[in-house]
């Protein structure tokens, strides 16, 4: 059963979750492909008015209406901004969150880490365990006893993954994200085993973040809110929740139930470019690119959206700039280099890239997107330059 508010696509009149099968689907038949991420309820929404609420405010709600929904509420945390802000709603309501679940690579990536924290790489994003994610657990475990906090070493499930499929076949499991960290990002296998633990009348939920709002000036003036396939396919199938309808993953921030919350980051994010019109060009249509969101953009909104919650001193490596090679998986791809599980995870993007090869971008690392957009109105101040 597909979760249609996690995105999906149809083709010829069929529905799938995952984008790598509706491409397979469109070039056997020839048809186009369509990308639906709650386009009624978004559309059904002013984007052009600004909530009166706060950020903090929407954020609070939006934890008690998951926690009020159901009777099990886990936490996808790595103490990235995202997910600490989303830890931080909860705690500061007393909203209790029934556990937190951590994924890690520490037994197959733990010898590639360097711990100084002057070296935030992407490369060393595995520093991110214990520079940040161990610490922040720590700090607010006190505040929070009543909360089960599971580590989860995905090590042998990412081995395992490709080990046992054997050939390139792996990639079908996957909505569209096929680089290592990517595959196993959100351990859906835990959920399976919490449930083991209910009756079917229990509900029980993963919330993850996601992403931070995606935005940028049109050559008419406009700030956009833009939702990307790509970002929302981080989430991987969840084909074993199939038979447990009450079991489900949640985005906490690309909601419809949280429409109001990004609308409002997006008028912050509109207020900010025009107090500080110097960043205006980095937020310009024409000037973006996949690393100005990630090392300018993603910088800025951490500090702009979550500044009750985010501090400066807190580590965090730079973001990941590629798809299919990303420098978060070095550790894997050099590694473990002649290894059987890295030749059938190369085997696998050969064939999306062979196979697919109609939709690749123009990168060759990774699929084209599909875009969604909505429109916040003129930046107020915006620089003559960037007027149509």
């Amino acid at each position: 059963m597909i979760n249609k508010e996690l995105g999906f696509y149809i083709c010829n009149g069929q529905e799938f979750s995952s984008k790598i099968k509706a491409l397979l689907y469109s070039n056997e038949v020839n048809k186009p492909v369509d990308w639906l991420f709650n386009d009624r309820v978004f559309q059904s929404y002013n984007w052009t008015w600004e909530p009166t609420e706060t950020l903090d405010q929407l954020y609070d709600q939006r934890a008690r209406q998951l926690r009020n929904e159901y009777d099990y509420v886990i936490l996808s945390y790595s103490g990235g901004a995202d997910s600490h802000n989303i830890l931080m709603s909860f705690v500061r309501q007393g909203l209790h969150i029934d556990e937190i679940l951590v994924n890690h690579f520490e037994k197959a990536a733990g010898k590639f880490v360097d711990l100084n924290p002057a070296n935030t790489d992407a490369k060393n994003a595995g520093a991110e365990h214990y520079l940040q994610t161990i610490p922040r657990l720590k700090e607010i475990a006190p505040k929070i006893p009543k909360t089960k906090i599971t580590l989860v070493d995905m090590s042998d499930h990412l081995f395992g993954l490709m080990e046992n499929t054997g050939d390139a076949s792996w990639v079908l499991t996957k909505r569209e994200g096929i680089n290592p960290a990517g595959a196993t990002r959100f351990n859906y296998l835990h959920l399976g085993e919490v449930r083991k633990k209910f009756d079917k009348e229990k509900s029980i939920c993963m919330i993850v973040g996601v992403e931070k709002p995606r935005t940028a000036i049109t050559t008419n003036g406009d700030l956009v809110m833009r939702f990307v396939d790509r970002a929302a396919n981080q989430q991987t199938v969840s084909e074993h929740l199939k038979d447990y309808t009450n079991s489900t993953a949640e985005f906490f921030y690309w909601s419809p139930d949280a429409v109001p919350l990004m609308i409002k980051q997006g008028h912050v994010i509109k207020k900010y470019l025009s107090a500080n019109p110097v960043m205006q060009h980095h937020w310009y249509a024409p000037n973006i690119t996949f690393e100005t969101v990630r090392l300018v953009h993603e910088r800025i909104l951490r500090n702009l959206l979550y500044s009750s919650t985010w501090n400066e001193s807190y580590w965090q490596a730079d973001k990941s700039t590629s798809d299919w090679h990303s420098e978060f998986d070095l550790w894997f791809k050099e590694g473990y280099s002649d290894s059987k599980a890295v030749n059938i995870w190369r085997e696998g993007v050969e064939y999306i890239s062979s196979s697919l090869s109609n939709f690749v971008n123009d990168s060759g690392d990774g699929l084209k997107h599909y875009t969604k957009y909505y429109n916040l109105g003129p930046v107020p101040g915006l620089l003559d330059q960037y007027k149509s």
